[in-house]
């Protein structure tokens, strides 16, 4: 497995750099456009999520690992964390304006964990299969 990892600051106009660095790595692996397109879109919104809710943390981290299989993505905070809820389906009468990332992510890629603890910051795990 290659792994790539970059830090970025904890900057939304850094995020562009992590959304070409995970496309970069997904092209050259050969996945297909569509495929990239997600990869592009999931990681963008990890690091968002970082940027709007990472309080804390002045950076993120994201390791690429990729196989022929599949590509694993994991977008890293050290943040204030928080307790993990399942992630569900927003129904208009619920969303506020703010909370759709994870649900994107999670429509998107094939696999999605996340992993937060207060005051140690969260980590969102990603896989997209070929």
């Amino acid at each position: 497995m290659e792994v790539f990892k970059i830090n970025i600051p904890n900057k939304k106009e850094y995020v562009i750099s992590a959304r070409l660095a995970a496309t970069s790595v997904a092209g050259i692996h050969g996945y297909d456009i569509e495929k990239i397109e997600d990869i592009r879109l999931a990681v963008g919104e990890a690091c968002n999520n970082v940027v709007l809710h990472g309080r804390g943390s002045e950076s993120i981290d994201i390791v690429i690992e990729v196989n022929d299989e599949l590509m694993k993505i994991s977008v890293s905070d050290k943040g204030r964390g928080f307790v993990p809820r399942e992630i569900q389906n927003p129904t208009p009468e619920e969303y506020a304006g703010s909370g759709l990332g994870l649900y994107i992510i999670d429509s998107i890629m094939d696999e999605l964990v996340v992993e937060s603890e207060e005051e140690k910051g969260t980590t969102i795990r990603m896989i997209k299969r070929r």
